[in-house]
């Protein structure tokens, strides 16, 4: 795996200095280029994720909310074996945000009953992370 974190999935929001990311759709407080329009297939979204788009050297990075600084690096961790998210043997603990399977199929969200019925509810499940979200 190359040191650029250019693969990097996970769900870090903050800088290396701890500054919180501004969404990756918002164009305020710095107005930018990096959108999922411009560069496809790189996480970017709606969401305030760190992610390497543009494959910049010092790794992960977004751009932050405080608008006398544009961007930072995010000093995401490095996983072996390039791995995008690093999680215990039965990954009860992973919060990342992927919303996708192995094969590529869309994630239910955890708070829709449709196309698949199921038990797995915040009220049934209060501390897993489960929420109105897909992932």
């Amino acid at each position: 795996s190359s040191g650029i974190n250019a693969e990097y999935g996970g769900p870090k929001q903050t800088t290396r200095k701890g500054k919180q990311c501004q969404k990756w759709t918002a164009q305020s407080p710095h107005k930018h280029s990096r959108t999922e329009t411009n560069y496809p297939d790189e996480g970017l979204g709606d969401h305030n994720y760190c992610r390497n788009p543009d494959n910049e050297e010092g790794g992960a990075w977004c751009y932050t909310t405080n608008p006398y600084q544009r961007w930072d690096y995010c000093g995401a961790p490095r996983c072996l074996d390039e791995e995008k998210y690093c999680w215990d043997g039965l990954q009860k603990s992973y919060r990342g945000p992927k919303q996708t399977t192995r094969k590529g199929k869309q994630c239910q969200k955890w708070t829709a009953q449709s196309p698949h019925k199921h038990s797995r509810t915040e009220t049934n499940y209060p501390d897993a992370g489960l929420g109105d979200h897909n992932y």
